[in-house]
């Protein structure tokens, strides 16, 4: 009888021991694009958001991730997730421009005083409610933002001021925004798709590039330049987003998980942007790359020069849209 009660009780045990996903999410395979390489924050938050979706849902909601521009440019495959034909993206504002303008508001140089004073914005009122508003407007859900810290100049030429940009060759995105503040500081802006980048500052068709460490190193960027300067022009904010229509199609309950899984994600992917640009900023310094820094009388030069997108970017979306942005940031 001893032997009986025993064993009813290990049962028990190994019964409660089973993780029971008793609720139901539903069957979904979903497939996940990027530009970037699989060394940086965007991967590294979008593994973490498929693997607590696998794990919270049962095995029943599966993500296909496919970095380094498998599935195309990043014009090609945003368009693709904005269509439906892709479900999840990642990627930066700048890229979601064409179809949400208002993602324009962060092409505006200079608009932080620090990486904390972005992160902070972030993750506040205006970020999670006003900017979704815009997107889904466009027909797009954002799950969130990350960062990888400032943007920063890379070039073959040694560039201590601003005078040192004049006439420089410098890779941009496909944003007007971009082209206009690359060449009102002097440089000469050459609009490429990143999966070009490389080869063109191999061949030395263009001098440099701005981009984040993150994405210095991880397509290695630094093997092809001898100059990183710190000039944080912009901050590389990182967009998570799902095509509007699938999100809102969804179970309220899936949603949900979709949501808390996305937070998670997030939330994962700040506590490492921080240790990822120090480490690759020691990569690019192992790689022989020499670090410059623009004096404070040039940052305020290259402000100045910054207004001419400002002003591009009021006439676009309107000074309100404008106001309320630099109305959140003063109030952190």
């Amino acid at each position: 009888m001893k032997k009986f009660a025993a064993l009813l009780i290990v049962m028990a045990c190994a019964v409660l021991a089973v993780p029971s996903f008793a609720e139901d999410y539903g069957n979904y395979d979903w497939v996940a694009a990027m530009s970037v390489a699989d060394t940086t924050t965007n991967y590294k938050m979008m593994v973490k958001f498929a693997d607590l979706l696998k794990e919270k849902s049962g095995g029943t909601i599966n993500v296909e991730i496919y970095p380094g521009a498998q599935l195309g440019t990043t014009t090609e495959f945003t368009e693709a997730v904005v269509a439906g034909s892709i479900n999840i993206g990642t990627g930066m504002t700048t890229d979601l421009v064409d179809f949400v303008p208002e993602m324009g508001l962060f092409d505006m140089p200079n608009l932080f005083s620090s990486i904390e004073q972005m992160r902070k914005l972030l993750t506040s009122d205006y970020a999670r409610k006003t900017i979704n508003e815009y997107c889904e407007a466009a027909g797009v859900h954002m799950l969130g933002f990350s960062d990888a810290g400032f943007r920063q100049l890379t070039s073959n030429k040694k560039t201590e001021s601003i005078a040192d940009l004049a006439g420089q060759k410098i890779r941009v995105m496909t944003n007007k925004y971009h082209i206009a503040y690359w060449n009102a500081t002097g440089a000469s802006a050459v609009p490429l798709q990143f999966s070009e980048l490389f080869m063109a500052l191999q061949q030395g068709t263009i001098d440099g590039e701005e981009n984040p460490y993150m994405n210095i190193v991880g397509n290695n960027i630094q093997e092809v330049q001898k100059y990183i300067i710190e000039t944080n022009h912009l901050g590389h904010i990182i967009t998570f987003f799902m095509n509007g229509e699938l999100y809102h199609s969804l179970p309220e309950n899936t949603r949900r998980l979709v949501d808390e899984c996305a937070a998670e994600a997030v939330e994962y992917a700040a506590g490492v942007a921080s240790e990822s640009i120090a480490a690759d900023k020691k990569t690019c310094l192992d790689a022989g790359c020499q670090i410059l820094e623009f004096s404070p009388e040039d940052h305020a030069k290259l402000k100045e020069k910054a207004q001419v997108v400002y002003d591009m970017i009021r006439k676009d979306i309107g000074d309100e849209k404008v106001n309320t942005l630099l109305e959140a940031i003063a109030g952190l």
